[in-house]
């Protein structure tokens, strides 16, 4: 789906001379055994030959370090749009993450705990990177008053119910799962099957895709579902841009199991972004020309440093909310996040938690 988003974002560009009347975006998309850090540097390597202005993904944490590496060297922008495990020397110059920043997110985690009220919860949590994300509510307790229990999904089986038998047993009504949104919509089932989806439990799912789950069986239940939203679905351009997105999706490749048909998932939408960011920059640097750069010469782009201070000062109001990024590390801190909960009429906005340089965040009703 991201290729896709990637795609239609530059279509859009294109067809729409306002933001570069003189100039026409052209791509180059490779793919690659994601596991293979080896593969992904040759690739890059032979598109940066081709001349570029900036260089997307890999989407996987196994081959990005590779990718980074590369860039870092001879200076050309390397742009994510997913969850990155923070960078422990902090080298990345020519990193940019548009993916809200961990320890946000983390902080908006426990902002929510604290306006529920909730004094004794269980963490479900998929892999390690899960506990990173957690890391300020697991701190909390002390602080709190705050009873954590924390159990770990079972690695590479689907099947939770053992797990979710346990947590009914103990009585345990107040659940965080933090798992990707494909893990969430098995999760529901089995839930469903367990017969957990009553008015007793409050489930919080922390993906950022809980709005794109079908979750039309589970509206009558009664159960409290709550989870965060990342699109900005108020802003009427967002608002007309996925539902182009969607018509455009009738007529493409069949949607994954567990979304709603046509839907747009955060991931998507951030690579939708993050092209545009492309193309503010770009609209900006004047006199700016691509050369083709030979990994092995070690020669770096001349533009890249200017290249990439327009891209950190660029701004724009994108499908999800309004993107600055961090002078310094690329990153994506200010930042409003929706909390939706499940209602009968589907899923709808009950308060936005501000995020703030600092890991300042406000819940806002």
């Amino acid at each position: 789906m991201d290729e896709l988003a990637f795609k239609f974002a530059v279509n859009n560009i294109n067809r729409n001379k306002t933001l570069m009347p003189n100039a026409t975006l052209t791509y180059d998309i490779q793919r690659i055994n994601v596991f293979d850090g080896f593969e992904a540097s040759r690739r890059v390597c032979d598109q940066l030959a081709l001349g570029v202005v900036a260089v997307f993904g890999p989407s996987h944490s196994s081959s990005v370090s590779a990718v980074q590496s590369i860039c870092n060297a001879l200076e050309v922008p390397h742009i994510q749009t997913r969850w990155k495990h923070p960078s422990v020397d902090n080298k990345d110059t020519f990193f940019i993450n548009l993916y809200p920043e961990y320890t946000a997110i983390a902080r908006a985690i426990l902002d929510v705990v604290t306006f529920f009220k909730w004094r004794k919860l269980t963490v479900v949590y998929e892999d390690s990177t899960g506990l990173m994300r957690m890391q300020e509510l697991i701190k909390a307790p002390a602080k709190l008053n705050l009873k954590i229990r924390i159990r770990q999904l079972t690695p590479g089986n689907q099947d939770a119910r053992p797990l979710l038998k346990e947590l009914k047993k103990d009585r345990e009504f107040f659940i965080i799962f933090d798992c990707s949104y494909r893990t969430a919509s098995e999760l529901l089932k089995q839930l469903s099957s367990m017969g957990m989806m009553t008015e007793y439990y409050h489930f919080f799912f922390t993906t950022l895709d809980l709005f794109a789950l079908d979750l039309e069986p589970y509206r009558y239940s009664g159960v409290n579902m709550t989870g965060f939203r990342l699109l900005n679905f108020d802003d009427p351009w967002v608002a007309s841009t996925i539902e182009k997105w969607a018509t455009d999706r009738v007529q493409g490749p069949k949607q994954e199991s567990g979304l709603m048909e046509g839907v747009m998932t955060t991931d998507a939408a951030l690579m939708y972004d993050a092209v545009y960011m492309v193309a503010v920059a770009s609209q900006r640097a004047t006199q700016m020309t691509v050369s083709s750069l030979q990994c092995h010469r070690h020669k770096p782009w001349r533009f890249g440093p200017r290249f990439m201070n327009l891209f950190k000062e660029a701004q724009w109001d994108g499908l999800t909310g309004h993107i600055v990024l961090n002078k310094t590390d690329g990153l994506r801190r200010d930042f409003d996040l929706d909390i939706i909960s499940l209602q009968e009429d589907g899923t709808a906005r009950v308060s936005t938690v501000a995020c703030r340089t600092g890991y300042y965040t406000n819940i806002v009703l």
